[in-house]
């Protein structure tokens, strides 16, 4: 019986390392995006939907794992030497995770600030060209209004 559990919490890690490298790798496609001028609204939330359903996949591994784990620490704990490469590969499995967990965290981070300035960018490019628009319309309504400037023509001809 317990080895059955362990080789799925073995199996769950290997998962949860799968996920956490993907997510890693939709952090970096997402910063990407925000070096992209104009900014890629559609391309930016289909990134961010892939990754919540791999976060949703994230947290069901993380469910399932702690559920096997439950039924199997009471024998884990009370045979360590029977089942000691695979609490040490577990050990690894868990350390990797956790790094990849720290580094994504970290790119979070720099993708908030990375997000902000790119809309900060986005906003300042929007509004020089609502002013365009706003002097064109200006212009367009100025020369609408007949001789605009009698000044320009020269009327002694």
């Amino acid at each position: 019986m317990g080895n059955t559990y362990i080789s799925a919490l073995i199996d769950g890690l290997k998962s949860k390392i799968e996920v956490l490298e993907q997510i890693h790798q939709k952090d970096e496609e997402q910063f990407e995006l925000t070096k992209v001028t104009p900014f890629p609204y559609d391309d930016f939330d289909r990134n961010v939907e892939e990754k919540s359903v791999l976060i949703y996949k994230l947290n069901k591994l993380d469910q399932g794992f702690e559920l096997i784990y439950n039924n199997v620490k009471e024998e884990l704990s009370s045979n360590k030497e029977l089942y000691k490469e695979e609490i040490k590969t577990m050990q690894n499995l868990i350390t990797r995770a956790t790094d990849l967990s720290v580094q994504i965290q970290a790119e979070e981070s720099r993708n908030k600030a990375a997000m902000e300035s790119a809309f900060k960018d986005e906003k300042s490019r929007l509004k020089s060209n609502r002013s365009g628009v706003k002097a064109v319309r200006s212009y367009t309504q100025t020369m609408r209004a007949g001789t605009a400037y009698s000044g320009l023509w020269d009327e002694k001809k």
